[in-house]
């Protein structure tokens, strides 16, 4: 009988389990579409039940990857606007170009890259601690740009980024450092649905593993139709989503994602469809540790003005059964 009731219990708290049919999803895509997929490699996935690290972790990735998609499209003030948000006052931006302080000296530096082409693939990002203590991100890239005038360059970059204290809210950057370490002989390939998708991404599951039942974050990641399928049933509005993020989720004293495997297949400008492998680990109220293995397909709209994408439609799928980590 009690190892029914925990059956009973991880189905309903278990966050990342949903209804789907055969793992895809339902979408209508026009015969002429172009779909590229975009893999993403070297995903980190370590077991682990420290949620307070997987959150900074899911953060500082959101921000990350937010860097690159100012350079990505068309530059306007809105995006720059956006790109600002990612900043402390005072922060410090070195590279091969020279060292930038404060924030306001900020879009000057973007005046050369006007009418430029710019791709940003991440090779390997991880979120450390300095031998002071302090968090960092580091991440190594291969950064490609066409010019106007049709010159071409790719290059190798390591980066580091230093962030303000951390909360459970998104981290300023008070320093980017940008390292040149090499060139390649790539073919240009656009960058941006792979960065966009990794923001909205961690922002999703950092908020997710907040436990808190907080919608305000949520509603800038969903749009005004979405539609998220749980095995409980279907969520289509804000309020029942408040409801659900009220109910079962906070069921748990920790819950941690860790993505692998992400595609994105490119349906046009504006519309992504997302594939990805949560391997996850959870604490109940209780104390008892769980795992799971969960396959997630969503529909993602987006609006390069705005901060992040949106999900449209979401279905997740099970892999490999939540069980009891003993």
């Amino acid at each position: 009988m009690a190892q029914k009731i925990i059956k009973l219990t991880l189905a309903s708290i278990l966050i990342t389990v949903a209804s789907c049919k055969k793992n895809k999803t339902d979408t209508k895509i026009e015969k002429n579409t172009v779909v590229e997929k975009v893999e993403t490699p070297n995903m980190e996935n370590i077991q682990t039940f420290n949620s307070e690290k997987t959150i900074k972790s899911h953060l500082a990735k959101t921000q990350y990857y937010r860097w690159y998609q100012l350079y990505e499209r068309e530059m306007s003030t809105k995006r720059i606007a956006n790109q600002m948000d990612l900043f402390t006052d005072n922060i410090i931006i070195e590279s091969a170009s020279g060292t930038m302080e404060g924030k306001e000296n900020y879009p000057k530096r973007l005046d050369i890259y006007k009418g430029w082409k710019n791709a940003h693939h991440v090779q390997n990002v991880t979120f450390t601690t300095d031998k002071d203590g302090n968090e960092q991100l580091i991440a190594d890239i291969r950064y490609q740009n066409i010019q106007p005038d049709g010159k071409k360059a790719n290059y190798t970059l390591d980066y580091i980024m230093d962030f303000e204290g951390f909360s459970n809210k998104l981290p300023k950057l008070t320093k980017v450092k940008i390292k040149p370490t090499g060139t390649t002989d790539d073919t240009f390939k656009d960058s941006y649905p792979n960065n966009r998708v990794n923001s909205f991404m961690y922002y999703w599951l950092a908020n997710m593993e907040q436990l808190d039942g907080n919608i305000t974050p949520f509603k800038e990641l969903l749009t005004d139709d979405f539609e998220l399928n749980f095995t409980s049933g279907q969520v289509n509005n804000i309020e029942d989503f408040e409801k659900w993020l009220n109910n079962a989720p906070k069921q748990l004293n920790q819950s941690s994602h860790h993505p692998k495997d992400l595609t994105i297949e490119v349906v046009n400008e504006t519309t992504y469809i997302v594939s990805v492998v949560f391997d996850w680990f959870g604490i109940a109220k209780n104390g008892q540790k769980m795992k799971a293995i969960t396959q997630h397909n969503w529909i993602i709209v987006d609006n390069i003005n705005e901060r992040f994408a949106r999900i449209k439609k979401m279905d997740v799928g099970l892999i490999e059964p939540f069980s009891v980590v003993k």
